[in-house]
């Protein structure tokens, strides 16, 4: 019997938002992939033809609700994550995100719960309350960035 692992190398780009509100910002628990039960930004990949700021606003809306009013973008991630798919095969991916602050937006319809293709719901999470354990390494660098950048002006 052979203990080797296939290791399966992929890519994502996805366009992401981060939707603060006082010292809360919002963010999804993740359904499905490397970062499940975690949170993580809304956001995710542009569609055929889409801009970046088309699929930020469609994602957003599909993943919470919120209507994307006015963004402008912050920052570009980088990260590698792995994603044990049994016991002979993982993934090893590269996932790139253009990160973008939204600074006007509508809650109104803000949806909790969902059972979508990525998204369990969205909610606002005071930012001292985040700890690495319960983010995404996305999601975790933009906390650390909120905090050192926006918040201390």
């Amino acid at each position: 019997m052979s203990n080797t692992v296939n290791i399966i190398n992929k890519f994502h780009l996805g366009v992401y938002a981060i939707i603060l509100k006082e010292r809360s910002i919002v963010f999804i628990k993740k359904s499905r992939g490397p970062y499940t039960g975690k949170l993580d930004l809304p956001g995710g990949k542009p569609e055929h033809g889409e801009t970046p700021e088309q699929t930020l606003a469609r994602e957003v809306d599909e993943e919470t609700g919120i209507k994307v009013l006015t963004e402008k973008l912050f920052d570009n991630y980088s990260t590698v994550a792995q994603e044990k798919i049994n016991e002979s095969e993982q993934e090893n991916i590269h996932h790139m995100g253009m990160i973008y602050l939204v600074s006007s937006y509508d809650d109104s319809a803000l949806t909790e719960e969902m059972n979508s293709e990525d998204s369990l719901g969205a909610q606002w999470y005071p930012l001292d309350s985040l700890t690495p354990d319960k983010l995404s390494p996305f999601a975790y660098k933009v906390i650390v960035d909120i905090k050192s950048s926006l918040l201390t002006k």
